[in-house]
Formats: C-alpha cells, structure tokens, sequence
C-alpha cells in the first residue's frame, strides 16, 4: 500500500510539473484564411514602418491578420471594418455561437505582459462590459448594430425579440431628440425679431432632447440579452 501511495504521489507531481511547464497556444489568422500557430506573440510598431505581428520567428503585417491569440486573449483586428489606414482592434469578452468583441488599444496587450500600471489599468484595459462588434463562429468580425444583429439572429426567435426591443428604445431616443429639437427651433422662431434669448422652452427642449441618453442602458440590456438567448 506504501508503495501504491508512493507511486500516486509521484504521478500527481508529474502532472503537476507539466501542467505549469504547458506552453499556451498563441496564433495568427490571416484575412486569407491561413492559420499559423506558434509560442510567442508579439505586437511591434517600428517608427514609420507598417505595424507587424511577431509569432516565434514569423512576421506578419497588421493589415494581413484577421484574428490573432496570445497570453492575453483572443482579438480581431477591425481593419475590415474602418480600413487599413486606421490600427484599430478588439477582444473577445464572450464567446459561443455568437462571439462578442470590445475595442480596446492594442499596446497593453502587445507583449507578454500586460504593459499597464495600476493607475491605468482601469482606462487602458477592456471592461467586459460592452459589445460593439461580434462574429458568428468564424466568420468575419461585424460592427453591433441592429442590421447586422437582426440579419444573423433571425432564426433565433428570443433573440430576435430582444432586438426589438432594442429598436423601440432607439426610435424612441430618436423621438425624443426630435421633440426637443423641434421646441427649440420654433421658440428661436418666435425670437427672430428680438435678440434670442435662453428661454423655458428651451430649457423645457434641452431636457426632452437630454433624456434620450437615459436609454442607453437600456439598449446596452437589450443587447446583452439578445446575445445571451442566441448562445443558449
């Protein structure tokens, strides 16, 4: 029995040994389709010279990759979405039949470690919180809006009614700003004799118009819970 205790004791240490040692996959995703995996990768941006990841003894140019992974998370790169001119990515914060993305700045996450102190790291770092753009499996990365969401949720009929209700908030705000917009238009009409006055109607538009802010949250819910129904 001693020696049966002994033995499981040095095979659970074993597996320990190699579960630290594991080395994470990190890879790269090509617009083309390529997929290239390695052990390090790394973001660099030479002065006056086109951004490029760096996996192992690789190099790839910024516009070129789709997707990429390293010690950090998954991101895409936005490229599609805004052009090659403009750096701008995101990461994965949630994942599934839908995944979800958030833009952050790539240079705390370039290297091996998170390049942040802990004054920044608040500002610098993904929230979890929201979601502007997502993909659908592998597919390609798409801005969050309601065209695109309702176009690849339509055979999810929970969510579907979830982006309903994002499109009522967002008629609704759109309502609201008119509203306002229109209070204060007619009372400078009334003034256009005079010297234009701040007036109560327009305090009274300014406030209809200001309100529609109050439903972003609210949107931002919809959101959330049409993306949670689509990945039950």
């Amino acid at each position: 029995m001693r020696y049966l205790f002994l033995v499981s004791i040095a095979l659970c240490s074993i597996s320990g040994i190699s579960q630290k040692t594991e080395t994470k996959v990190h890879s790269v995703q090509l617009f083309t389709g390529d997929i290239f995996e390695g052990t390090r990768l790394i973001y660099a941006s030479p002065i006056l010279k086109t951004p490029v990841f760096e996996l192992d003894e690789k190099k790839f140019e910024s516009p070129t990759v789709a997707f990429f992974q390293n010690n950090h998370g998954y991101f895409a790169n936005l490229t599609n979405i805004y052009g090659p001119k403009n750096e701008r990515f995101a990461i994965r914060i949630r994942s599934g039949k839908i995944n979800l993305f958030e833009e952050i700045e790539i240079e705390p996450y370039a290297g091996d470690e998170l390049a942040v102190n802990d004054s920044e790291e608040s500002e610098m770092l993904a929230t979890g919180e929201v979601f502007g753009f997502y993909n659908i499996g592998n597919g390609d990365i798409k801005k969050a809006n309601y065209k695109n969401l309702r176009a690849d949720m339509a055979d999810n009929e929970t969510a579907t009614k979830e982006l309903k209700g994002y499109r009522n908030m967002r008629l609704l705000q759109f309502g609201l700003i008119g509203a306002g917009a229109g209070i204060i238009a007619y009372d400078i009409f009334k003034q256009r004799d005079n010297n234009v006055e701040f007036s109560v109607p327009i305090a009274l538009g300014i406030a209809i118009g200001g309100s529609s802010y109050l439903l972003e949250s609210r949107k931002e819910d919809a959101l959330w819970m049409a993306a949670d129904a689509y990945n039950k």
